[in-house]
Protein backbone atom coordinates (compact mmCIF):
# COMPACT_ATOMS: atom_id res chain seq x y z
CA UNK A 1 0.00 0.00 0.00
CA UNK A 2 1.11 3.34 -0.70
CA UNK A 3 -0.14 6.81 0.23
CA UNK A 4 -0.47 9.93 -2.64
CA UNK A 5 -1.66 12.74 -2.64
CA UNK A 6 -5.47 13.27 -3.14
CA UNK A 7 -6.56 15.65 -5.81
CA UNK A 8 -9.86 16.45 -4.39
CA UNK A 9 -11.04 17.15 -1.15
CA UNK A 10 -11.36 14.02 0.22
CA UNK A 11 -9.20 10.83 1.60
CA UNK A 12 -10.18 7.63 0.18
CA UNK A 13 -9.12 4.04 -0.90
CA UNK A 14 -8.06 2.74 -4.27
CA UNK A 15 -7.93 -1.57 -4.96
CA UNK A 16 -5.19 -1.54 -8.52
CA UNK A 17 -6.92 -4.24 -10.44
CA UNK A 18 -4.73 -7.47 -11.79
CA UNK A 19 -6.25 -8.69 -15.74
CA UNK A 20 -6.01 -12.65 -14.46
CA UNK A 21 -9.10 -11.13 -11.45
CA UNK A 22 -10.45 -9.30 -14.25
CA UNK A 23 -10.73 -12.33 -16.33
CA UNK A 24 -12.52 -14.01 -13.75
CA UNK A 25 -14.73 -11.43 -12.47
CA UNK A 26 -13.32 -11.12 -9.10
CA UNK A 27 -11.87 -8.60 -6.93
CA UNK A 28 -9.16 -9.45 -4.76
CA UNK A 29 -9.27 -7.67 -1.61
CA UNK A 30 -5.37 -6.36 0.06
CA UNK A 31 -4.65 -7.83 3.39
CA UNK A 32 -3.83 -4.34 4.42
CA UNK A 33 -7.93 -3.87 3.58
CA UNK A 34 -9.42 -7.24 5.12
CA UNK A 35 -10.30 -5.63 8.66
CA UNK A 36 -12.87 -3.74 6.68
CA UNK A 37 -14.67 -6.69 5.77
CA UNK A 38 -16.96 -9.21 7.28
CA UNK A 39 -15.04 -12.65 8.62
CA UNK A 40 -17.51 -14.96 8.50
CA UNK A 41 -19.91 -14.44 5.25
CA UNK A 42 -20.06 -15.50 1.89
CA UNK A 43 -22.24 -12.62 0.50
CA UNK A 44 -21.64 -9.25 0.73
CA UNK A 45 -24.18 -5.74 -0.93
CA UNK A 46 -22.86 -3.72 -3.30
CA UNK A 47 -24.55 -0.38 -4.16
CA UNK A 48 -24.37 -0.03 -7.63
CA UNK A 49 -23.92 2.98 -10.20
CA UNK A 50 -28.10 3.23 -9.61
CA UNK A 51 -27.81 3.78 -6.10
CA UNK A 52 -29.62 -0.41 -5.94
CA UNK A 53 -28.20 -2.61 -3.90
CA UNK A 54 -26.75 -6.25 -5.22
CA UNK A 55 -25.78 -9.04 -3.33
CA UNK A 56 -22.07 -10.92 -4.54
CA UNK A 57 -20.33 -13.46 -3.45
CA UNK A 58 -17.71 -13.09 -1.03
CA UNK A 59 -14.64 -14.91 0.17
CA UNK A 60 -13.23 -13.85 3.80
CA UNK A 61 -9.62 -14.46 4.32
CA UNK A 62 -9.98 -17.24 6.90
CA UNK A 63 -11.25 -19.57 3.93
CA UNK A 64 -9.74 -22.05 2.39
CA UNK A 65 -8.74 -20.15 -0.24
CA UNK A 66 -6.76 -17.85 2.05
CA UNK A 67 -7.75 -14.58 0.20
CA UNK A 68 -9.98 -12.23 0.55
CA UNK A 69 -12.37 -11.38 -2.94
CA UNK A 70 -15.23 -10.44 -4.22
CA UNK A 71 -17.02 -11.89 -7.07
CA UNK A 72 -19.67 -11.34 -9.46
CA UNK A 73 -17.97 -8.72 -11.18
CA UNK A 74 -18.02 -9.56 -14.43
CA UNK A 75 -20.36 -7.12 -15.93
CA UNK A 76 -19.27 -4.32 -13.92
CA UNK A 77 -15.91 -5.14 -15.30
CA UNK A 78 -17.11 -4.75 -18.94
CA UNK A 79 -20.00 -2.07 -18.14
CA UNK A 80 -16.86 0.03 -17.46
CA UNK A 81 -14.41 -1.12 -19.57
CA UNK A 82 -11.77 -1.72 -16.64
CA UNK A 83 -8.29 -2.89 -17.53
CA UNK A 84 -4.91 -4.15 -16.19
CA UNK A 85 -3.92 -1.98 -13.40
CA UNK A 86 -6.96 0.46 -12.93
CA UNK A 87 -7.57 1.64 -9.56
CA UNK A 88 -10.83 0.92 -8.41
CA UNK A 89 -12.21 3.21 -5.35
CA UNK A 90 -13.99 1.45 -2.46
CA UNK A 91 -16.12 2.73 0.18
CA UNK A 92 -17.23 1.32 3.15
CA UNK A 93 -21.29 2.62 3.53
CA UNK A 94 -22.30 0.98 6.70
CA UNK A 95 -21.32 -2.63 8.14
CA UNK A 96 -22.35 -4.46 5.23
CA UNK A 97 -22.93 -2.30 2.30
CA UNK A 98 -20.15 -1.23 0.03
CA UNK A 99 -19.41 0.51 -3.44
CA UNK A 100 -17.19 0.48 -5.89
CA UNK A 101 -16.10 2.86 -8.50
CA UNK A 102 -13.97 3.57 -10.97
CA UNK A 103 -11.64 5.86 -9.92
CA UNK A 104 -12.56 8.02 -12.92
CA UNK A 105 -15.89 7.83 -12.84
CA UNK A 106 -15.89 8.60 -8.77
CA UNK A 107 -13.43 11.85 -9.88
CA UNK A 108 -15.97 13.17 -12.11
CA UNK A 109 -18.74 12.46 -10.27
CA UNK A 110 -17.72 13.93 -7.09
CA UNK A 111 -15.90 17.29 -9.79
CA UNK A 112 -19.61 17.31 -10.90
CA UNK A 113 -21.52 17.49 -7.59
CA UNK A 114 -18.64 20.36 -5.73
CA UNK A 115 -19.27 22.27 -8.90
CA UNK A 116 -23.01 22.06 -8.57
CA UNK A 117 -22.39 23.21 -4.40
CA UNK A 118 -20.23 25.99 -5.47
CA UNK A 119 -22.52 27.42 -7.90
CA UNK A 120 -25.36 26.99 -5.86
CA UNK A 121 -27.73 30.45 -5.72
CA UNK A 122 -29.66 29.65 -2.75
CA UNK A 123 -29.27 28.39 0.74
CA UNK A 124 -31.73 25.89 0.31
CA UNK A 125 -29.51 24.67 -2.95
CA UNK A 126 -26.80 24.59 -1.44
CA UNK A 127 -28.13 22.79 1.48
CA UNK A 128 -29.37 20.40 -1.16
CA UNK A 129 -26.26 19.50 -2.99
CA UNK A 130 -24.06 19.46 -0.28
CA UNK A 131 -26.35 16.90 1.02
CA UNK A 132 -26.05 15.44 -1.93
CA UNK A 133 -22.35 15.56 -2.17
CA UNK A 134 -22.68 13.72 1.85
CA UNK A 135 -24.57 10.52 0.82
CA UNK A 136 -22.04 10.03 -2.13
CA UNK A 137 -18.87 10.35 -0.20
CA UNK A 138 -20.14 9.03 3.43
CA UNK A 139 -19.09 11.99 5.30
CA UNK A 140 -20.84 14.07 7.60
CA UNK A 141 -21.56 17.70 6.21
CA UNK A 142 -19.31 19.08 8.82
CA UNK A 143 -16.58 17.49 7.39
CA UNK A 144 -17.28 18.20 3.64
CA UNK A 145 -17.47 21.79 5.09
CA UNK A 146 -14.13 21.71 6.78
CA UNK A 147 -12.52 19.68 3.91
CA UNK A 148 -13.81 22.33 1.77
CA UNK A 149 -12.41 25.14 3.59
CA UNK A 150 -8.84 23.59 3.60
CA UNK A 151 -8.68 22.63 0.17
CA UNK A 152 -9.92 26.09 -1.17
CA UNK A 153 -7.32 27.93 1.21
CA UNK A 154 -4.17 26.33 -1.00
CA UNK A 155 -5.52 27.44 -4.45
CA UNK A 156 -4.48 30.98 -5.69
CA UNK A 157 -6.06 34.01 -5.60
CA UNK A 158 -7.57 35.08 -8.27
CA UNK A 159 -9.57 38.83 -9.05
CA UNK A 160 -12.90 39.48 -8.20
CA UNK A 161 -14.73 39.07 -10.85
CA UNK A 162 -17.78 41.78 -11.83
CA UNK A 163 -21.53 41.26 -12.22
CA UNK A 164 -23.82 43.78 -14.15
CA UNK A 165 -26.70 44.58 -12.39
CA UNK A 166 -29.48 46.69 -13.63
CA UNK A 167 -26.62 47.75 -16.67
CA UNK A 168 -24.45 48.95 -13.59
CA UNK A 169 -21.07 46.56 -12.86
CA UNK A 170 -20.75 46.07 -8.75
CA UNK A 171 -18.71 43.29 -7.50
CA UNK A 172 -19.44 39.73 -6.84
CA UNK A 173 -21.20 38.52 -3.91
CA UNK A 174 -20.04 35.53 -1.71
CA UNK A 175 -21.47 32.46 -2.43
CA UNK A 176 -23.82 30.79 -0.71
CA UNK A 177 -21.98 27.78 -0.71
CA UNK A 178 -18.65 29.65 0.58
CA UNK A 179 -21.07 31.21 3.49
CA UNK A 180 -21.97 27.92 4.61
CA UNK A 181 -18.61 26.94 4.82
CA UNK A 182 -17.60 29.92 6.87
CA UNK A 183 -20.67 29.34 9.16
CA UNK A 184 -20.10 25.97 9.80
CA UNK A 185 -16.38 26.31 11.02
CA UNK A 186 -16.65 30.14 12.81
CA UNK A 187 -20.36 29.63 13.96
CA UNK A 188 -21.29 32.96 12.75
CA UNK A 189 -18.37 34.42 15.44
CA UNK A 190 -16.31 37.79 14.37
CA UNK A 191 -12.83 36.73 13.77
CA UNK A 192 -11.61 39.83 15.28
CA UNK A 193 -14.17 40.16 18.58
CA UNK A 194 -15.60 36.62 18.51
CA UNK A 195 -19.32 38.80 18.82
CA UNK A 196 -22.38 37.36 16.84
CA UNK A 197 -25.59 37.74 17.86
CA UNK A 198 -28.98 35.37 16.65
CA UNK A 199 -31.19 36.94 14.23
CA UNK A 200 -35.55 36.50 14.62
CA UNK A 201 -34.87 32.66 13.06
CA UNK A 202 -31.77 31.85 15.80
CA UNK A 203 -29.44 31.98 13.11
CA UNK A 204 -25.79 33.57 14.43
CA UNK A 205 -26.03 36.75 12.09
CA UNK A 206 -22.60 37.70 10.11
CA UNK A 207 -20.81 39.94 7.49
CA UNK A 208 -18.27 38.48 5.04
CA UNK A 209 -14.95 41.16 4.61
CA UNK A 210 -13.18 41.08 2.05
CA UNK A 211 -9.54 41.97 2.90
CA UNK A 212 -8.57 42.99 -0.30
CA UNK A 213 -11.72 44.69 -2.16
CA UNK A 214 -10.53 44.04 -5.58
CA UNK A 215 -9.48 40.05 -4.95
CA UNK A 216 -11.84 37.22 -4.80
CA UNK A 217 -13.74 34.69 -2.49
CA UNK A 218 -10.70 33.06 -1.56
CA UNK A 219 -10.67 32.22 2.11
CA UNK A 220 -7.42 34.11 2.81
CA UNK A 221 -9.17 37.11 1.67
CA UNK A 222 -12.40 37.07 3.72
CA UNK A 223 -13.01 37.07 7.16
CA UNK A 224 -16.11 36.53 9.59
CA UNK A 225 -16.79 40.09 10.76
CA UNK A 226 -19.64 41.22 12.92
CA UNK A 227 -21.08 44.49 11.53
CA UNK A 228 -19.44 46.81 13.68
CA UNK A 229 -16.13 45.49 13.37
CA UNK A 230 -16.78 45.35 9.36
CA UNK A 231 -17.46 49.35 9.25
CA UNK A 232 -14.38 49.48 11.40
CA UNK A 233 -12.42 48.13 8.36
CA UNK A 234 -14.17 50.70 5.94
CA UNK A 235 -13.72 53.94 8.12
CA UNK A 236 -11.13 53.36 10.82
CA UNK A 237 -7.17 54.25 10.22
CA UNK A 238 -6.19 50.53 9.45
CA UNK A 239 -3.15 48.92 9.95
CA UNK A 240 -3.04 44.90 9.07
CA UNK A 241 -0.21 42.26 9.88
CA UNK A 242 -0.26 38.81 8.04
CA UNK A 243 2.24 35.63 7.89
CA UNK A 244 4.07 34.57 5.24
CA UNK A 245 1.50 32.05 3.69
CA UNK A 246 -1.16 35.17 3.40
CA UNK A 247 -3.34 34.92 6.41
CA UNK A 248 -4.07 37.90 8.41
CA UNK A 249 -3.22 37.17 11.84
CA UNK A 250 -3.19 41.07 13.23
CA UNK A 251 -5.32 44.17 12.83
CA UNK A 252 -5.28 47.85 14.19
CA UNK A 253 -8.03 49.81 14.09
CA UNK A 254 -6.82 53.38 14.85
CA UNK A 255 -4.48 52.32 18.06
CA UNK A 256 -6.43 49.73 18.86
CA UNK A 257 -4.92 45.96 17.79
CA UNK A 258 -6.77 42.51 17.93
CA UNK A 259 -5.46 39.14 16.75
CA UNK A 260 -7.30 37.72 14.28
CA UNK A 261 -8.54 33.84 14.76
CA UNK A 262 -8.08 31.78 12.23
CA UNK A 263 -9.38 27.97 11.73
CA UNK A 264 -7.14 26.74 9.17
CA UNK A 265 -4.69 26.71 12.36
CA UNK A 266 -7.02 23.61 13.80
CA UNK A 267 -7.78 22.08 10.70
CA UNK A 268 -5.73 18.81 9.29
CA UNK A 269 -4.16 19.84 5.50
CA UNK A 270 -3.40 17.08 3.99
CA UNK A 271 -5.91 14.82 1.71
CA UNK A 272 -4.13 11.40 0.72
CA UNK A 273 -5.26 8.75 -1.14
CA UNK A 274 -4.54 4.54 -0.26
CA UNK A 275 -3.36 3.24 -3.24
CA UNK A 276 -3.65 -1.02 -2.28
CA UNK A 277 -2.28 -3.56 -4.69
Amino acid sequence: MKKVKSELPISYITIKTTKSRINKGLLAIPMSLIDLFPKNTNKIFLVNDNGQIERKTFTPYNSSSRECRIGGLREFYKNHSIVDGEELVIQLLDNDKFRILPEKLFQHLLKTKRADFEQSISEDEAERNLTDISRFVNLTQAQILKNEFIFRSKQEINERKFIEKNKTKVRENVPCSIRKILLELYSGRCQVTDFTFLTESYEPYFDVHHIEPKKGNHFKNLLVVSPNTHARFTHCILEQNFDKEGWLRKVKFNDEEFKIFQIIDKLNIDFKKEVHF
